[in-house]
């Protein structure tokens, strides 16, 4: 995950919410600042070291964190510990160039796994598993009622922290990890299914290769832009995004999506020049990639 917003930020968006201030800030330390002993979270478990930060963002482990947050603060610490999951990934997906349609539906799949993954652990919750239902829905519909209000404090926040070129290559990752997984197993690191890369070079090499691209990517783009070849950051969003878009409601196939980038293509020029940045970066990482020999 990226750089997060600041507490302040936080503190900012309770108010707004009309939560208790007192309360969001002792769970915003619990997460972020000094999380609670591992042996006070997962049952039976007697490891007196502490968990990471952040723990109980991912889905698998909201309920853990539910379970803990509920007995400390009951249903007003729950709805802070939502919150702050809720504006932890709005900063996350702002940063990748998500329009406020598109934040919306990802705000309302987070919550949804987050109560599903309850349901699933019931038994664990035991008497807190009563409200949780109702608790996070009401939550959801608390922030959604703010909704361009809050997403317009943090993008400010995003904008002063981040270059429009950052934006832009965080949104390209998806391309670059599809381009750089073509490319492997198009020069002879193919896996067992087309299109797919061998387990060796998943599992060893794949992340740093990924790191790599991005990162030349970045420094080809604000090359381009400097030198106006780019020169329209937001466009290039939107057909970031429009690609997204269709990707999920109409590819079943690695040809429909890249019949889908291809269009996009056509209709921008801009985003034709970056899907050439972002190959001629992978081209460069893979043709100086050596394997480590047994």
């Amino acid at each position: 995950m990226s750089c997060l917003p600041g507490l302040h930020i936080h503190r900012e968006i309770y108010n707004v919410l009309g939560l208790n201030l007192g309360i969001c800030r002792e769970v915003d330390d619990l997460v972020d600042v000094r999380p609670p002993l591992v042996s006070e979270v997962l049952p039976g478990e007697g490891v007196e070291e502490r968990l990471r930060r952040n723990f109980g963002y991912r889905k698998n482990e909201f309920p853990l964190m539910y379970g803990y947050v509920y007995k400390r603060f009951n249903i007003e610490g729950v709805r802070c510990l939502v919150v702050h999951f809720i504006l932890d990934h709005i900063e996350n997906i702002i940063s990748k160039g998500f329009d406020n349609q598109m934040i919306r539906s990802e705000v309302e799949t987070l919550v949804n796994s987050y109560v599903n993954e309850c349901v699933y652990e019931k038994d664990l919750l035991g008497e807190a598993f009563s409200k949780v239902g109702d608790t996070l829905n009401q939550t959801l519909q608390l922030v959604l009622e703010k909704f361009d209000t809050i997403v317009n404090i943090i993008r400010k926040d995003v904008e002063l922290r981040l270059l429009p070129v950052d934006v832009v290559v965080n949104a390209s990752s998806q391309i670059v990890s599809l381009v750089l997984k073509l490319t492997l197993a198009f020069r002879g690191f193919r896996g067992k299914k087309s299109y797919t890369i061998s387990k060796e070079i998943r599992d060893k090499y794949y992340h740093q290769l990924y790191k790599k691209a991005l990162f030349l990517a970045r420094q080809k783009l604000y090359e381009a832009t400097v030198n106006h070849i780019i020169k329209n950051p937001q466009k290039l969003l939107e057909s970031i995004n429009n690609v997204r878009r269709e990707v999920a409601e109409k590819a079943h196939t690695l040809s429909d999506v890249f019949q889908i980038i291809g269009e996009e293509e056509k209709r921008n020029e801009e985003f034709s020049r970056l899907t050439k940045i972002i190959q001629q970066s992978v081209k460069e990482i893979v043709d100086s990639f050596q394997p480590h020999q047994p």
